[in-house]
């Protein structure tokens, strides 16, 4: 039997999720991931060895579900309702975060491979353009990285090398501030009118790009944030 590090509820929570990355495995699961290269590379830090412990200790503890594997496909994994339920608050901590400890990212925060993977994840399908769009991507500065996302049928592929198609749009930008921009820190039209992302490609597809993706994840706790501090600066 497991010993905690003291008879609370909080200690055992902490016992569950207590490490970097048990909690981003549910995030990633929570977001509709469900094969394990799909949840490695939501979290390309993680290693391929680390990531199947953790999957195991949350099948084992009752979090995840493994589906058994059939011939021709992987393995897939899902949350189980005491996963589903640990989700949300790890999603409440993230918002937690956003209000009291969120900053700009630094250097060692950027990687424009993981934000193009993330900005597939951001998708609205319903917002997407209707018929096939090959968006080229050029990030520059810390994390810097090329890529393409070849959008069809109002789903989004990340690709890494040229598709072969004709680019209908194309974004150059610092990693870092795609970042911001993804995460809710800065609205696009800031980051355009200050010159720090530019789009090239037709006046249709230029104005309806941002409109693709959700930035709004962590808006409520940026928005106290925010809040919070304006009082502080002008508090007496």
């Amino acid at each position: 039997m497991a010993r905690h590090a003291e008879y609370c509820p909080i200690a055992v929570g902490v016992e569950v999720v207590g490490d970097r990355w048990t909690p981003l495995v549910l995030r990633e699961l929570s977001i509709g991931a469900s094969g394990f290269n799909e949840i490695h590379r939501g979290l390309p830090r993680l290693s391929r060895t680390l990531l199947a412990q953790r999957l195991r200790t949350l099948e084992r503890r009752g979090l995840v579900h493994r589906a058994a594997a059939v011939p021709g496909r992987q393995v897939r994994y899902s949350l189980t309702p005491a996963g589903t339920a640990l989700a949300s608050v790890v999603w409440a901590l993230g918002q937690w975060a956003a209000e009291w400890m969120f900053a700009d990212p630094s250097d060692e925060d950027c990687d424009g491979l993981a934000l193009m993977w993330r900005m597939h994840q951001c998708a609205v399908g319903s917002s997407l353009p209707d018929r096939r769009t090959i968006v080229h991507l050029v990030l520059s500065g810390a994390g810097a990285a090329e890529g393409w996302l070849d959008i069809d049928e109002r789903t989004v592929t990340v690709c890494r090398e040229d598709p072969g198609r004709d680019v209908d749009l194309t974004l150059e930008a610092e990693t870092a501030h795609m970042h911001r921009w993804l995460v809710g820190v800065a609205s696009f039209r800031e980051l355009t009118v200050d010159g720090h992302v530019r789009l090239h490609g037709p006046a249709r597809l230029v104005r309806a790009f941002p409109e693709w993706f959700s930035t709004t994840a962590f808006a409520e706790g940026l928005r106290r944030g925010r809040l919070r501090r304006d009082q502080e600066a002008v508090s007496p």
